[in-house]
C-alpha cells in the first residue's frame, strides 16, 4: 500500500492551558503535557513529523473586519499549519479554515454555586404554602363569627376568637350551647383543629430535619429569565465562541441570554479558579468535559450543574486551507479515538484533578450537637409567648371588673 507523503515539519498553534497543552523540559528533553499535548505527541510519532509550537490564549473569535484572532487567526493567515485547543466546528470557521474529523463532543451546560439553606428565621412558615396559610386564617375568622352567633353563650367577638384559637392548640372550649346539631358542628371543628396542627407539626419536623435550600436556576430557560430580571449574571469563556453560539442558536431565550452577556462583556478565562468566579448570583457556561478536566467534579467541587444543555458541538483540529495530508491525518486520528487513547487521556487528567481537590479538602468531624443558633427560634418564640402572657396578666389586673371584653 502506498504511503502518502506527510510534511516533515509543521507549525502548530495551541491553546496554552496547563491541562490542555503544556510544555516541560525534563532532563533536557521536551515533554508535552495536557490532553492536546499528548494528542500532538502521538500524531507526531505516528506521522513522523517535527513541530514548532505557536502558543496563544484564545481559540479564535471573528473581528468586525472579518478576520480572526487566536488559533483560528494564525491558521487562517498561514502562520500555522494546524491548531489544537478544543476548537468547535462552525460555519463561519469553515469559511476561514478547514478541520479534521471530529475527535470530541462538547456538551455546553452551566454551573452555579451549590444553593445554601434558606434562613431558619422563617422556618415556621415552611409547612404550608402561602395560599394554604391564607385559607387557614380565613377559616379561623369564619369560625369565630359563626361560633359567636350559634355556639357560645354571651360571648364577645374577641372571646369567641380566643376560644377558637385556643382549640387549635388543644385547649378546651367553655360556655358552649349543648344541642345535638351543635354537637355535630362542634365535632367537625374539633376534627379540623386536631388534624391541621398534626399536619403542621409533622411537616415542620421534616423541614427542620432537612432544611429547604435556596432556589437557583436549573435550566437554561430559568437562567435566561433570572438574567433578564437582573437576579443573575452569566459568564462565558474567553477562549471559546459560546457567546456567538447562543446568539446563533435561533432559540428565543438563548438569544436573549447571549445578547445580555455580549452587552455586559461577561467573560472569564479557563485559567481562573471556578471557585473564585462563582457567588450566589453568578452562573458559568462551560463544557462538561472542561468542567471535569479543569475543575474536578462533586463532591470536591461545590457546584450545581444544569439539568439541560444549550447544545452539543463537535471539535477537531484546525487546518489551513488546502492542507496536503488531511486524509492521512484523519486516518491516524481515527485510530487514536477508536483505540480509546483520547478517552484515557481525558480520564487521567480528570482523575488527577479530583485527587488534587480531595487532598485540598480539609476533613472536619460532623457536628452532632445543638448550637445556640439552632435553638434561637425556639427561645425567641418562648420569650414572645411569655411577653403575651404577661400582657394578658396586666390586662386582667388593670382593666376594671365592670369592663368585660370576653363576655357580652
Amino acid at each position: 500500500m502506498k504511503i502518502l507523503h506527510f510534511p516533515n515539519k509543521l507549525k502548530v498553534a495551541v491553546l496554552t492551558l496547563k491541562k490542555v497543552f503544556s510544555i516541560e523540559n525534563i532532563k533536557n528533553k521536551i515533554v508535552l503535557g495536557g490532553i492536546d499535548g499528548k494528542l500532538l505527541d502521538c500524531l507526531a510519532k505516528k506521522l513522523n513529523f517535527e513541530f514548532e509550537i505557536l502558543p496563544t490564549h484564545y481559540g479564535g473569535s471573528r473581528r468586525s473586519n472579518g478576520t480572526w484572532d487566536g488559533i483560528i487567526g494564525l491558521v487562517q493567515k498561514g502562520e500555522a499549519d494546524m491548531g489544537l485547543g478544543f476548537l468547535i466546528f462552525s460555519e463561519e470557521r469553515f469559511e476561514a479554515i478547514d478541520f479534521s474529523n471530529s475527535y470530541g463532543a462538547l456538551e455546553k451546560l452551566f454551573v452555579a454555586k451549590e444553593p445554601g439553606r434558606v434562613s431558619k428565621i422563617t422556618a415556621f412558615t415552611y409547612p404550608f404554602t402561602q395560599n394554604a396559610w391564607v385559607l387557614y386564617v380565613l377559616l379561623i375568622l369564619a369560625a369565630t363569627v359563626v361560633f359567636r352567633r350559634i355556639m357560645f353563650r354571651n360571648t364577645t367577638l374577641l372571646g369567641s376568637f380566643l376560644s377558637v384559637l385556643g382549640s387549635i392548640v388543644t385547649q378546651g372550649m367553655r360556655n358552649v350551647k349543648d344541642t345535638p346539631w351543635r354537637r355535630v358542628l362542634f365535632g367537625l371543628w374539633l376534627t379540623i383543629a386536631a388534624v391541621m396542627p398534626f399536619l403542621y407539626s409533622t411537616c415542620f419536623l421534616s423541614f427542620l430535619t432537612m432544611p429547604e435550600k435556596m432556589h437557583i436556576p436549573k435550566t437554561f430557560k430559568e437562567l435566561s429569565d433570572a438574567v433578564l430580571d437582573g437576579k443573575y449574571k452569566c459568564l462565558v469563556p474567553k477562549e471559546s465562541i459560546d457567546g456567538d453560539l447562543l446568539l446563533e442558536s435561533g432559540i428565543d431565550y438563548l438569544v436573549k441570554l447571549g445578547e445580555t452577556i455580549q452587552k455586559n462583556h461577561w467573560k472569564y478565562s479557563y485559567a481562573e479558579k471556578l471557585e473564585h468566579l462563582l457567588d450566589d448570583t453568578t452562573a458559568v457556561i462551560i463544557p462538561r468535559t472542561a468542567l471535569e478536566m479543569l475543575f474536578g467534579s462533586p463532591p470536591y467541587l461545590n457546584v450545581k450543574a444544569s439539568e439541560d444543555s444549550s447544545g452539543i458541538w463537535h471539535s477537531g483540529i484546525a487546518l489551513k486551507k488546502g492542507f496536503c495530508c488531511r486524509k492521512r491525518l484523519n486516518d491516524v486520528l481515527y485510530g487514536i479515538i477508536n483505540g480509546g487513547l483520547y478517552e484515557k487521556w481525558l480520564s487521567d487528567v480528570s482523575f488527577a484533578e479530583i485527587m488534587r481537590k480531595r487532598l485540598e479538602l480539609q476533613h472536619e468531624n460532623p457536628q452532632m450537637h445543638l448550637t445556640v443558633e439552632d435553638l434561637k427560634i425556639a427561645f425567641s418564640t418562648l420569650c414572645f409567648g411569655y411577653a403575651l402572657a404577661f400582657l394578658a396578666f396586666l390586662g386582667e389586673v388593670l382593666i376594671p371588673k365592670s369592663v368585660d371584653i370576653f363576655h357580652s
